[in-house]
């Protein structure tokens, strides 16, 4: 990682792998030595209403889940407009460009989360795609998603090795459309 401590919001609704997302953030950079702390919110509603995680990634111990965003993840529409005015001057918002569409001001980027996860082989991917754009647009090193994949997800059982290669590879689908596009 280029900073020495990163803030990313994960926004949407709930079942869209928005927890999922910012906690395995958090634990990938915990296995290799940076300081985390993770901050959810769990509005008392059954699947589908809004909900928010924050990840706070550090090269020193870190007390509080930070202000203001370095990267905000939106999965829907509700979320962009929700939390946008908390992204920092310079900071990036990434979008699901399969649910809405955002004018392009060079600090925004889309990518179709739900349509990408599905050309893995795994249509629950998509938090892994969005994992593996934030990895690229913030410098961190792809070994440390892929660790954590392997270490996730090597449970003993059968397919654990499909599993693991489908979001391995999510991983990469990110990175790659963002350098297609940028």
């Amino acid at each position: 990682m280029d900073k020495t401590d990163f803030i990313a919001r994960f926004a949407g609704e709930g079942g869209q792998g928005v927890v999922t997302s910012a906690e395995g953030l958090a634990m990938a950079n915990a296995q290799v030595g940076y300081h985390v702390k993770t901050f959810s919110t769990f509005p008392s509603q059954i699947r589908g209403g809004p909900v928010w995680t924050q990840t706070r990634i550090s090269t020193e111990p870190v007390l509080s889940s930070g202000d203001d965003l370095d990267v905000l993840v939106a999965f829907n529409e509700y979320a962009y407009n929700t939390h946008k005015d908390e992204v920092r001057e310079g900071g990036v918002i990434i979008f699901d460009s399969g649910s809405f569409d955002l004018e392009t001001d060079g600090n925004s980027f889309g990518m179709p989360f739900d349509e990408l996860a599905r050309s893995t082989g795994n249509a629950r991917a998509a938090n892994m795609v969005v994992m593996g754009a934030l990895a690229y647009l913030s410098g961190m090193r792809q070994e440390v998603l892929e660790q954590f994949v392997v270490k996730r997800f090597t449970r003993g059982r059968p397919g654990d090795e499909q599993i693991i290669e489908s979001n391995i590879k999510a991983l990469t689908l990110g990175p790659e459309r963002r350098r297609r596009t940028a």
